[in-house]
């Protein structure tokens, strides 16, 4: 049995990231007792910006009072985006709890009296990107498990660079002496695997994202009844904003099928706008169909065997690998032709991607026994 600490982004505004800290959690309890560290980074945007806007609203009022009382001093964008928030964090609260551990950058690890571990599992989502304003060198080091005391176990799990070039120079010295103090080295796409070879000339093993590893059913286990018992509807979800063809042809496609349109993070639908993680996830499990730019919409479609369409963005960079972490979604399932411009993606042939699943998953399974020495 071991001890295992995750180490990966605090995220309480974003769905995947609280999605794949849930599932790696899951994971990694199967070979013994597994916490979250509470990584603060030096800088957090948006925390920074809430509490401006309270406290300038608080002054602006003359009012003394807890920010939940003051939620009526905010329009409807921000309070519902609180609201939001508020769900998200007691998501983490509930499941992926991270009390004992703190990281930061001034102070390294802190842990409370008595809290240990024997593992330190780097992962997944973008936690080497070194290009986010809130991750600085020393926090990318951190993510790289620089904090670690000789003779700890080390690995990554599914970790992603979030771009296919690491340019700055004292980054790539950064990968260049971490990485090859590891363990074990997985990530979760392709444009990962070469990256770690360039810098640092060690190999790493590509695995599925941690939430494609849990189970429909354990997925369902955490939904709470946020859609009202058979309601039809097409779900979307972008990060980007789709362009007038592609709204069209969701409308389309809705009318066509006597459906509602559901929209996450779409404040022309307020009653979504405000879901939480659990929420998100029901969304998913009950929609007739799908239209996203999103990798974990894509993977929670898989998961609950939905059809579903990509609308490519016009938005990406050559330099990013968000089109390499998709691209390695529909490798690793054979689904190159889901992703179009504007019109509907071919059937999916779900007995063919359950069967690759199962496989993929075994792959995964076995290398993370080894990883952690099983």
């Amino acid at each position: 049995m071991t001890s295992s600490l995750i180490v990966t982004i605090s995220d309480d505004t974003n769905y995947g990231n609280r999605l794949q800290n849930y599932a790696l959690a899951q994971l990694l309890k199967t070979y013994g007792d597994c916490t979250t560290a509470k990584f603060v980074p030096s800088t957090s945007t948006f925390r920074a910006y809430y509490k401006l806007r309270f406290k300038e609203l608080l002054h602006l009022s003359g009012l003394k009072t807890t920010v939940k009382a003051s939620l009526h001093l905010l329009d409807e964008k921000d309070q519902l985006e609180w609201c939001r928030l508020q769900k998200m964090k007691h998501f983490t609260q509930e499941y992926v709890p991270n009390n004992c551990f703190e990281l930061t950058e001034y102070k390294g690890l802190v842990a409370e009296a008595g809290a240990t571990f024997d593992t330190v599992v780097l992962g997944s989502d973008q936690i080497w990107n070194p290009n986010w304003p809130w991750l600085p060198l020393g926090d990318l080091k951190l993510c790289l498990g620089g904090f670690v005391l000789p003779n700890t176990r080390v690995i990554s799990y599914a970790a992603s660079f979030g771009v296919s070039v690491v340019e700055d120079p004292q980054a790539r010295e950064a990968f260049a002496e971490y990485l090859p103090r590891m363990s074990s080295v997985s990530v979760r796409e392709d444009a990962g695997k070469i990256l770690v070879k360039q810098l640092s000339h060690r190999d790493a093993t590509v695995v599925l994202d941690p939430t494609l590893m849990v189970p429909a059913k354990r997925w369902r286990s955490i939904t709470r009844s946020f859609v009202p018992s058979g309601e039809r509807y097409v779900l979307t979800y972008f990060l980007g904003t789709p362009n007038a063809n592609q709204e069209g042809r969701i409308e389309e496609f809705a009318d066509q099928h006597k459906c509602e349109i559901r929209r996450i993070l779409d404040l022309r639908d307020p009653q979504t706008f405000v879901a939480g993680v659990e929420d998100f996830v029901e969304l998913f499990s009950k929609a007739q169909y799908i239209f996203t730019d999103s990798y974990h919409a894509c993977c929670f479609s898989l998961l609950f065997e939905k059809q579903f369409t990509v609308f490519s963005r016009a938005d990406y960079s050559k330099n990013e690998s968000m089109n390499s972490r998709m691209e390695t979604l529909f490798r690793l399932f054979e689904l190159d032709a889901v992703v179009s411009e504007s019109e509907l993606a071919p059937r999916i042939d779900y007995s063919r991607v359950n069967a690759l699943l199962e496989k993929h998953r075994q792959e995964s399974r076995a290398w993370l026994d080894a990883a952690m020495g099983m």
